[in-house]
């Protein structure tokens, strides 16, 4: 026992110290805690706002993939039908699916809102509309189509240096400044009218032109298209949803108008294309014809864009004639056959220039039907390119296909080409609204787009959402 006790000894017993902290180091202590939760709640705010911010922007992207899918797939636009189909504007439906999609990305994997994200509240407003500045939204977006598909909007920022863009201004500018001066080529002569009246064979040279018929530059005549629609209920004629697109402009440069016309070449069709088919689900047959003239009936258009070409192809061959001394000489001779009883000089000379014009009216009558079968003709007429003879005229007139197959191949001008000429001198403004007309009466053609009307559909708009104690407004577009 002894051995035991002296073997385990007792442990020491420690003395007590008392613990103590100065009035300083409490404070400082405090300062600190303080501001570590400062910090905290700062971080747990900032976070909260990134997430919201987050939720916001994936519900407007949500909102937004609910564009018209016909829209895109037909004229490659996007835009957003505030109607839903519907033919009226519904932002309260709009609301109520922004609100859905922001709900959805506020939740965590229980489905549980998580903590200062509930959402209080959902407005939307400023909408921008396709139609916004006579058709200005609609017109950039057509635009930068146009440049994503051949490359441009790539080589634009880094290629194209602000002199090889003005060069391209200057170009386009100089083409515009030939159509408008192409479209007037035309010049109307006068000549001393003799007392004697011209025989009946003069007068038919006379009258080739007041006899002219839509008909006889057609390949079928029958397959004329009779479609006709209500200029009053189109977005270029009626009264619109106003956005707040309207101070965009249609960027009027020159290069954005050639690259709107190719836009519009691209997707309208007009009635060379049409020769070959026919489809009875089209709004317009003659599409860019009707953004050419803006006449309610696709006849009308035709004849009057038909009329334009023969108009100008009759200048352009009479001025060849002109040159040409043995096509002078031999409309002399004609001449002098059929005025020579009257011994009229000044009446030989006009009748003349009757035969001259009749036969370049003939040639010019010719070249409108080959260019509907989507031929192409010479610019200007040399000897080898010439292929209506004198003595084929007049029996031309009742036979305007006898010489629908070129005798060698031309190439030139296009319809497209001479199309492209006629929207050249066209507003932008014009080119646009009218560019609406037929995308609005197209859409309304597929099932279940009886009621879409293009300003209703927007690019743009801007988003109010309350969230807790977090409020933010965003904008949204396509881009």
């Amino acid at each position: 026992m002894i051995f035991l006790k002296k073997l385990f000894r007792r442990a020491a017993v420690s003395e007590r110290r008392s613990g103590q902290m100065s009035i300083w180091l409490a404070l400082g202590f405090s300062v600190f805690l303080a501001l570590y939760l400062v910090c905290l709640e700062s971080v747990r705010m900032q976070s909260a706002r990134r997430q919201a911010e987050q939720a916001a922007e994936s519900g407007l992207f949500s909102l937004f993939s609910e564009y018209e899918p016909h829209l895109l797939k037909e004229y490659s636009l996007f835009a957003l039908d505030t109607s839903f189909r519907s033919g009226t504007e519904n932002m309260d439906e709009i609301c109520a699916h922004l609100w859905k999609f922001t709900e959805l990305n506020t939740v965590d994997a229980e489905g549980k809102t998580q903590e200062g994200l509930a959402l209080q509240g959902v407005s939307v407003k400023d909408p921008v509309r396709l139609t916004d500045g006579q058709g200005a939204v609609f017109y950039r977006q057509a635009v930068q189509v146009i440049k994503e598909e051949t490359g441009l909007s790539l080589a634009e920022d880094w290629i194209f240096d602000e002199a090889f863009q003005q060069k391209l201004e200057d170009d386009s500018r100089s083409f515009q400044e030939d159509c408008e001066m192409y479209e007037g080529s035309v010049v109307d002569y006068e000549y001393e009218e003799g007392e004697e009246e011209m025989s009946s064979e003069a007068e038919n040279w006379d009258g080739m032109w007041n006899r002219f018929t839509l008909q006889q530059v057609m390949d079928q005549p029958d397959a004329i298209s009779q479609k006709e629609i209500s200029l009053e209920q189109v977005p270029s004629h009626r009264t619109l949803s106003r956005g707040t697109g309207a101070e965009l402009g249609t960027e009027d440069t020159v290069l954005n108008k050639q690259l709107f016309i190719s836009y519009l070449c691209e997707y309208m069709r007009h009635a060379a294309d049409m020769a070959e088919e026919v489809e009875n689900d089209r709004y317009l047959d003659y599409e860019l014809e009707y953004i050419c003239r803006g006449n309610a009936s696709d006849a009308q258009n035709l004849e009057e864009t038909v009329r334009s070409i023969l108009l100008l192809r009759e200048g352009v061959n009479y001025g060849y004639l002109l040159t040409d001394e043995e096509a002078k000489a031999k409309a002399e001779l004609l001449a002098v056959v059929l005025a020579a009883v009257t011994g009229n000089e000044a009446l030989v000379k006009g009748v003349k220039h009757l035969i001259l014009l009749g036969w370049a009216y003939g040639e010019s009558l010719v070249e409108v039907r080959q260019l509907l079968k989507g031929q192409e003709v010479v610019l200007v007429k040399t000897k080898e390119d010439w292929q209506v003879p004198l003595s084929g005229i007049i029996a031309l007139m009742g036979n305007p296909g006898a010489y629908d197959k070129q005798k060698t191949e031309q190439k030139g001008m296009s319809y497209e080409s001479f199309l492209r000429l006629f929207l050249t001198i066209q507003s932008s403004e014009t080119l646009a609204m009218r560019g609406l007309d037929i995308i609005e009466g197209q859409l309304q053609k597929n099932a279940g787009c009886e009621r879409i009307h293009v300003d209703h559909c927007i690019e743009r708009l801007t988003a109010q959402i309350w969230m807790d104690s977090l409020q933010m407004e965003r904008s949204y577009r396509y881009e």
